[in-house]
């Protein structure tokens, strides 16, 4: 997780009050549930169903891996100004065995970095309950047009998307921001010092 300056733990200590509060009126176990989601740990596992404009990445390590009909539909994609990435991105959440109330997340914004720049962001909806001691898998799918950040220089794009797919060594350095969300009679509550995660391989 992030460090703290003086600012980000003023605010996180109004946040723990605030959760306190909306603990007092909904009961004492919902306060220990509440709370419970602030020693979640967070890390990432892995990336999954990688596609760029249709050509799936599984197996694929360069450029010159591909086949012709594939570097021809990318060259298309290209042309079309349109060369979607998709994949998914799974997180581990662990809730410290220790804790013996279940965590819940209601929300999670998220933004993808590449050297330190955002590129796509977004927001899991789905709520999440992590037991004591228990990993569970968070999976955050995404799409970007990589043309319209990298160029359209197909061999380039590829060796990217193969990067951001955890499939190549680089120099990029490639991360996840993570905002979680707990809910709570005064409405929603967000961590207020964001969790980046690297993905970079090494």
């Amino acid at each position: 997780m992030a460090r703290m300056g003086i600012g980000d733990l003023r605010r996180w200590t109004l946040t723990l009050a605030a959760l306190l509060l909306a603990g007092m009126a909904t009961g004492c176990a919902a306060t220990r549930e509440l709370m419970a989601l602030t020693q979640v740990g967070f890390s990432y596992d892995r990336v999954s169903d990688a596609v760029i404009a249709g050509v799936a990445l599984s197996g694929i390590h360069s450029y010159d891996d591909i086949r012709p009909t594939d570097a021809a539909r990318l060259a298309i994609a290209i042309g079309l100004k349109d060369v979607p990435l998709d994949l998914t991105v799974h997180l581990t959440a662990l809730n410290p065995k220790e804790n013996d109330v279940n965590a819940r997340m209601t929300a999670l914004d998220w933004a993808y970095l590449v050297d330190g720049g955002e590129i796509v962001s977004g927001r899991l909806t789905q709520s999440h309950v992590f037991p004591p001691g228990e990993p569970r898998d968070v999976p955050l799918t995404l799409t970007v047009n990589l043309v319209r950040i990298f160029g359209s220089d197909g061999r380039s794009l590829l060796e990217t998307a193969l990067v951001l797919a955890g499939q190549r060594t680089s120099t990029k350095r490639v991360s996840m921001r993570l905002t979680p969300y707990v809910e709570t009679s005064a409405g929603a509550i967000r961590y207020p010092v964001p969790i980046t995660l690297d993905l970079s391989r090494p």
